[in-house]
């Protein structure tokens, strides 16, 4: 019926977590399954166990099967903690090794489809060749198209000849931006020749590679359309993401989610792609600023795109594009077009043919050794040293060591404990400081007294990308810390577990190690690379402005 097509080209967000039956948020979502006909599912944060069971009992509800999605840029543990979580791309990139890229992504795709995922949004394609951007950042490859281009590339091979479906993210390139699509709407202010030259090389790269699925981004671009975006007066903001609305922005053009220019014409005419195109979360501030649920998703369908991601409202889009066919706004036609592709996908997967996985296929496929070994091998091989003092590395196991953690956010959950027991492992003798945005005015300075029992000084920058913050920066109290470190006299050297592009806020750092992400893998690869315990050979992907060029990476061979 009308009402089931419109139902399967909506996709809704959730948690992978235990949901009893009675429970509100699964008879929620059951309900958008068995009466509304939704045609997926994409799972946030969850458990492994919990989610392959939650897929069970939802497609047990489904008149048709359900195409279910998560964001696994850095492995499934980026969704599922239990599971593995590596480096982000940009570390894939430092090693330089299009091969390692694959198996990685292989890896992914064995967990996910285990899970009863068979949609992986990534790669990211952005080139990110803006040093501000906040959002996309690490999470790119890099900034030269044609290099990012090859990563995205073997991902997309690796991830499809493992089963699941590749996403090129975000079209047409959200990497040159420094304003984050979660808050507002980035603008990107470039001609054709440009886009061509820069933005559009990893996604031409990704088709060529059978990419299945694109994700259309909420972004302006007004070379491609023109067309000046409305603004709402009182959008309703996901409250997770501050309004942010800049008088810039509200002058800007259609975002590519709802543009047939950038959708149609471009994307499938021009570039010739046939498969699925995803939007980015209707939820996010550069869409809902602009246009009501219902008014989007139609908007979405008419541009071109198969798959409305996230509705703040799943029921008013649905209703909105049964009201659009009807009234001849939308012709069925289009509507057809999109559901015939998701259905055709559905069945090149296999799912018509009941192909569910059993519950014992998690812990045999997910979260295995190799896989670990995989992510472990990127954490180890994508560390790059950009400089280093005469001297500095590797740090003496008989020094005693004065390390400063500097984060971005206070957290329930300190994230760098695995830092602080590998650190514990090896130095004689290990005084550990903790600062955030919320320590006390002059704390950090004070940090310097503590340098005068210290025979060396670590740094550890735990400052990275984070969906609708916005910005990327040093916490006041952890630059007056480094500032007064680097007056003490004591050796420091500074480790970021997030950001190569933080040495422009501190430039007088002696010795500066880049890992590109916090995660666990990435903190026990960089002690040990610290006390010389393991080889350091990465290549930065990106250019620290003024700091450091593309390409560089002092190598040093393990001592012991």
């Amino acid at each position: 019926s009308l009402r089931e097509k419109a139902g399967q080209v909506v996709m809704v967000g959730s948690r992978g977590v235990y949901r009893a039956e009675d429970d509100p948020e699964y008879l929620d979502l059951a309900r958008l399954v068995s009466e509304e006909g939704i045609g997926g599912v994409i799972w946030f944060l969850g458990t492994p166990l919990e989610t392959a069971d939650l897929n069970h009992r939802l497609n047990a509800k489904a008149k048709l099967p359900l195409l279910v999605a998560a964001d696994l840029e850095s492995g499934p543990g980026m969704r599922f903690p239990d599971l593995v979580f590596g480096p982000s791309a940009m570390a894939v990139a430092a090693t330089g090794d299009l091969d390692l890229a694959e198996r990685r992504a292989r890896a992914t795709a064995e967990a996910a489809r285990a899970l009863g995922i068979q949609v992986v949004f990534a790669p990211v394609a952005d080139v990110n060749n803006n040093p501000d951007n906040p959002v996309i950042n690490v999470r790119s490859f890099g900034e030269e198209p044609a290099a990012v281009g090859r990563f995205v590339a073997a991902t997309v091979k690796g991830l499809q000849e493992g089963g699941v479906l590749a996403t090129l993210k975000h079209f047409p390139g959200h990497g040159d931006t420094a304003v984050d699509s979660h808050r507002s709407l980035p603008v990107l202010s470039v001609d054709r020749a440009r886009l061509d030259a820069v933005e559009l090389v990893p996604f031409r790269a990704g088709l060529a590679a059978g990419a299945r699925s694109v994700m259309t981004a909420h972004l302006a671009v007004p070379a491609l359309d023109p067309t000046p975006v409305p603004v709402l007066e009182k959008p309703v903001r996901n409250p997770g993401f501050p309004e942010d609305v800049k008088e810039a922005e509200a002058k800007g053009t259609l975002p590519a989610v709802v543009s047939r220019a950038m959708t149609t014409k471009l994307l499938r005419e021009e570039m010739g792609f046939s498969g699925l195109v995803f939007t980015d979360s209707m939820e996010m501030g550069g869409i809902v600023a602009h246009f009501e649920t219902g008014e989007a998703a139609v908007r979405v369908l008419e541009a071109g795109g198969d798959v409305v991601l996230m509705p703040p409202d799943p029921r008013a889009a649905i209703a909105a594009i049964v009201a659009a066919v009807e009234s001849g706004r939308l012709p069925e036609s289009r509507l057809d077009e999109a559901v015939g592709r998701l259905l055709a996908e559905k069945e090149r997967l296999g799912l018509f043919r009941g192909a569910e996985i059993p519950d014992e296929e998690v812990s045999r496929k997910a979260g295995t050794l190799a896989q670990k070994a995989t992510e472990e091998e990127v954490a180890r091989r994508g560390l790059t040293l950009v400089r280093e003092a005469p001297g500095a590395l590797p740090l003496r196991p008989d020094a005693r060591l004065l390390a400063v953690a500097v984060h971005d956010e206070r957290t329930a959950v300190a994230i760098d404990a695995t830092l602080q027991g590998e650190l514990k492992k090896r130095a004689a003798s290990l005084d550990f400081v903790r600062l955030d945005p919320t320590s006390c005015a002059g704390e950090g300075a004070t940090v310097a007294e503590r340098a005068k029992g210290a025979d060396a000084v670590l740094v550890a920058l735990f400052v990275r990308p984070k969906s609708g913050r916005g910005t990327i920066e040093i916490p006041a109290e952890g630059k007056a810390a480094i500032a007064a470190l680097l007056a003490s006299g004591r050796p420091v050297v500074a480790v970021s577990f997030g950001s190569p592009y933080l040495l422009r806020d501190v430039p007088a750092l002696p010795t500066f190690l880049c890992g590109y992400g916090p995660q666990a893998l990435v903190q026990a690869a960089a002690a040990r690379a610290l006390y010389g315990e393991a080889a350091i050979e990465g290549r930065l992907p990106v250019t620290i402005p003024a700091l450091a060029p593309r390409g560089t990476g002092l190598r040093r061979e393990a001592v012991k």
